[in-house]
């Protein structure tokens, strides 16, 4: 994962665990619909994670063909 994918990948953490804390503060005011939309914007960002690690990154794996292409 290079340096770019890693900041986008914990920005995405960050606004997942974000999320969490909005559920937790509209299940404490007892403000159901909000706490649905927190839960769904948390797991938009924890499937976007996912998603990305699971492709990995075009440019990496692109590099590394490339590489040794010149290399043999």
């Amino acid at each position: 994962m290079n340096n770019l994918a890693q900041l986008i990948d914990e920005r995405r953490d960050l606004a997942a665990k974000l999320a969490g804390k909005d559920i937790e503060i509209a299940m404490a005011l007892g403000d159901r619909d909000a706490a649905i939309r927190a839960r769904k914007e948390m797991e938009a960002q924890t499937l976007a994670r996912m998603a990305a690690r699971a492709a990995g990154c075009f440019f990496v794996e692109r590099g590394e063909v490339d590489r040794t292409g010149v290399v043999a």
